[in-house]
């Protein structure tokens, strides 16, 4: 999509209302060429009657309630303009933010993964504001400028063809220069816009990390990592504004030279009595004038071409294809049962192989375990589930339905994951626990809550289930987070159930307390389970030990212990109840 396109889906939205505001902008064309024929005209009737000058009252008259009536017709142009533009440009504003933030959030995990969040926030801010310059400085600028130099020549081609001809000559060359520099501009500004969103993600990368910088001190390192990125993002900016520079430097000798001709032209004019006095007023305020309009048009190319070049670099995240989305005969899911199938399921990373033609059937009902090292293929089993990631070979599917074909949102309300790592909104509590299933009664809420043993500590919180839990859950401890992680699967009542370790950060006696309503969580659902502590797994009816992404062995906890595989292995070598990361024969 390109940038023209992408502003003006939305300028169409407010086609007319855009019209209107353009319309109204020309009002400061009709002002910059009104003044000086007033002028013009103020001077011969004066000259005429520099005599008599009791004779020139009639016509002056007329002339001063001509002049009145035009500037209460000009302003009140301009300020309804104004509050034309107090409608418009928020409501574009605000579209602009709303789609491209619901176009980048709809990407998968990995997408985020290769991305800066803040990058991409700042990419989605600067689209906001450079689109918004953008159409006030074509609207209130660049196409006033443009008509006040059609008719500006067009004035003097009526009183001296001379004069129209060394005008055009003056605006050409005025536009050739500004041409020349401004695509140099656009050129280094769409580079700085590069540097600076690389230059943000990197500081909003290191702030949200604060506290490991902290932990280790690092404040100096962080300060000399980010200074190299800095330094790209000071020169670039120099580079760009050095071409501004000798841009004016340009604009302002062709000014002085023209002036100074076209001075002497209409005196000369003047003195050979092809113009009148007043035509003289009239021609030397109208350069005058058209001299600061293109002044003003000039000075705001590079601001304008840099904006350009910001916009262009924050498209390029509305140009990232959709690495998932449905399929446009998407169906919902029905989930009667909860079965779930690989078919001849392979997958890759890029060029690192996860999985290699998989076939496996959970039963509906079934209780799975998951286990083997770290990068043996555990999480990957259940992402492809959860279609974080798309398959490109094989498919998988729940009660025969292909979940490639089924819509994300049937297929994400009836699969639920409580994380190792349970991620919080800076909302509040109960916004985060009825996340899962926003429309649900507080009464519901609190019965979670209670189940999840988290309704204790929410309400010794200053606001209860109103406090605030700060980014990422920080005023809350490990545990804590995950009982509100729980809370939250829980309220979902989904029949597909995934657990990634959802009680390693609980001590000993709320896990006991916790696993009770997990044990009745579990009832009538498909359940499967991530452990790195194997004897959480002991009343799984089926375990699969994953290594370099085969299912190499399956069975009960009993029937792998006594098979003295790779399983009875990894229950030897782990230590305090936990796997290790890796499998050694030393």
């Amino acid at each position: 999509m390109s940038l023209s396109c992408f502003i003006w889906q939305f300028i169409g939205k407010q086609r007319w209302l855009f019209a209107v505001i353009v319309a109204l902008s020309l009002a400061w064309a009709v002002d910059m060429l009104f003044w000086p024929f007033f002028l013009g005209k103020m001077v011969d009737v004066l000259t005429a009657n520099d005599g008599e000058r009791i004779l020139a009252w009639p016509k002056l008259k007329n002339l001063l309630f001509v002049g009145g009536a035009f500037w209460v017709l000009i302003e009140a142009s301009f300020r309804v303009r104004d509050f034309l533009q107090a409608k418009a440009f928020p409501k574009l504003e605000a579209d602009i933010r709303m789609a491209m933030f619901d176009h980048v959030q709809r990407h998968s995990p990995n997408y985020f993964n290769e991305h800066f969040s803040g990058s991409l926030a700042n990419k989605i801010g600067d689209m906001v504001l450079t689109v918004s310059n953008i159409l006030r400085t074509m609207v209130m600028t660049f196409f006033p400028s443009l008509l006040i130099c059609v008719t500006t020549i067009a004035i003097f081609a009526e009183l001296n063809h001379l004069l129209a001809g060394l005008v055009t000559i003056w605006i050409t060359v005025y536009g050739l220069i500004s041409w020349i520099f401004t695509k140099k501009c656009a050129k280094y500004s769409t580079i700085h816009g590069e540097k600076r969103s690389v230059l943000v993600g990197k500081i909003v990368d290191s702030l949200t990390n604060n506290f490991v910088v902290n932990l280790f001190y690092r404040f100096s390192f962080e300060k000399d990592q980010i200074s190299s990125y800095q330094l790209d993002e000071r020169k670039s900016n120099a580079t760009a504004q050095l071409y501004s520079a000798k841009m004016f430097t340009s604009l302002s000798a062709v000014f002085v030279i023209e002036f100074f001709i076209l001075t002497f032209f209409m005196i000369s004019a003047w003195m050979k009595g092809a113009i009148t006095t007043g035509e003289v007023v009239q021609l030397f305020y109208t350069i005058w004038n058209l001299s600061m309009v293109v002044w003003i048009a000039a000075d705001a190319a590079p601001q304008f071409f840099q904006s350009i070049g910001i916009a262009k670099q924050a498209l390029t995240i509305m140009n990232d294809p959709q690495d998932l989305g449905d399929v446009i005969s998407a169906k919902n899911l029905s989930i009667n049962k909860g079965e779930i199938t690989f078919e001849n399921v392979s997958f890759a990373y890029g060029e690192k192989k996860i999985f290699t033609k998989i076939n496996l059937k959970i039963e509906a009902g079934e209780r799975v375990g998951l286990v083997g090292y770290s990068g043996a293929g555990k999480s990957t089993f259940v992402n492809l589930i959860l279609r974080f990631f798309a398959l490109k070979e094989g498919k998988i599917t729940i009660d025969g339905q292909d979940i490639s074909h089924v819509s994300l949102k049937s297929l994400r309300s009836q699969l639920a994951l409580i994380p190792q790592d349970p991620m919080l909104f800076h909302r509040s509590l109960e916004d985060n626990i009825c996340y899962g299933r926003i429309e649900c009664d507080p009464s519901e809420v609190v019965e979670v809550a209670k189940k999840a043993h988290c309704d204790k500590f929410i309400q010794r919180c200053t606001n209860g289930y109103k406090s605030l839990v700060g980014e990422r859950g920080t005023k809350l401890s490990g545990g804590e987070k995950q009982r509100i992680a729980i809370a939250r699967v829980m309220l979902l009542k989904a029949p597909i159930l995934i657990l990634d370790e959802a009680t390693s950060a609980l001590d000993s006696i709320t896990e006991n307390y916790i696993q009770n309503s997990l044990d009745e969580l579990m009832i009538n659902r498909t359940i499967i389970v991530i452990a790195h502590r194997l004897s959480t797994l002991s009343k799984m009816d089926r375990i699969l030990v994953f290594d370099q992404g085969q299912i190499i062995e399956e069975g009960t906890h009993q029937a792998l212990i006594a098979q003295n595989g790779h399983y009875a292995r990894m229950w030897q070598a782990q230590a305090g109840g936990f796997l290790p990361d890796a499998f050694t024969n030393n």
